[in-house]
């Protein structure tokens, strides 16, 4: 992991972000203080919307029509979208 001053990282921002998003993150020292500059990557909401409907429909609950699931679904999907 690198690291790096304030005026440093300020200097190279744009290579230290590239570098971050190839996964190499860089460490920008601020007087006693560290901060970490590194990719972030969003969760995937769907899966997990589509993981909880399929344990849902496989439980002791009352079953699904399949006219109501799909209706549930294509409403999660959209909002998971937002």
């Amino acid at each position: 992991m690198k690291t790096c001053s304030i005026s440093e990282a300020k200097q190279k921002l744009g290579r230290l972000a590239d570098a971050a998003l190839k996964g190499q993150p860089t460490v920008i020292v601020r007087g006693s203080q560290l901060v970490i500059l590194q990719a972030y990557e969003f969760p995937d909401p769907s899966g997990e919307f589509d993981m909880l409907i399929q344990a849902g429909m496989e439980s002791a609950h009352r079953q699904l029509t399949a006219k109501v699931f799909k209706s549930v679904w294509k409403k999660g999907r959209s909002l998971s979208r937002k």
